[in-house]
């Protein structure tokens, strides 16, 4: 049986991918307690963080083999913030979560900031995924071809007022989802 702890993370995806169970423990051992941390720092709730940071593993080994992961550490640390983002997102609270902006702007391994384009662009995909198929379509035809609303139309052979109608029932939920986002971030910056 190999040693596990003496791999790199590079090479515990890889071997993440092919399904194995013993890299996949690796892996939970060596970043449990850090995300956990991360949670608990922003939640102070350790039930909350706890179920979090489970579907944050559970996520991990459901996608690992289809999910490309370039560097693990970063990786587990963003999916830690979306799951708290969507936990909050549905409504809940807890009166520790607030804390200073500052302590938020870094993240764990990166001067980068905390919420960047690309965190907003998987916001979007996240909600995209909860779209009706035709209407996903037609968003994606629009804002990621930028095609008119004519051309759609004919490409799928549905009226322009139809295409149009779709368009703004999307434009309405985004911005819906996004607002509870956007809010979390208003609060941290002025508290």
């Amino acid at each position: 049986m190999p040693f596990y702890s003496h791999y790199s993370d590079q090479q515990l995806l890889s071997f993440l991918k092919q399904g194995d169970r013993l890299a996949f423990s690796e892996i939970y051992d060596r970043t449990w307690a850090q995300l956990y941390k991360t949670a608990y720092k922003r939640l102070k709730d350790k039930e909350v963080c706890k179920d979090i940071i489970h579907d944050v593993f559970a996520d991990l080994w459901n996608k690992s083999s289809t999910k490309e992961i370039t560097d693990l550490i970063p990786y587990l640390h963003t999916a830690v913030r979306y799951k708290i983002y969507s936990w909050l997102g549905k409504g809940n609270n807890t009166a520790h979560f607030i804390e200073p902006y500052e302590s938020m702007a870094l993240s764990p391994l990166t001067a980068e900031s905390w919420f960047e384009e690309r965190d907003l662009q998987r916001l979007i995909a996240l909600w995209m995924d909860t779209l009706p198929e035709k209407r996903k379509v037609i968003f994606k035809l629009k804002y990621q071809d930028d095609l008119s609303t004519r051309d759609i139309s004919e490409q799928l052979n549905l009226s322009q007022k139809t295409v149009q109608n779709q368009l703004l029932t999307s434009f309405n939920g985004l911005k819906a989802y996004l607002s509870h986002y956007l809010l979390l971030i208003l609060i941290l910056m002025y508290s």
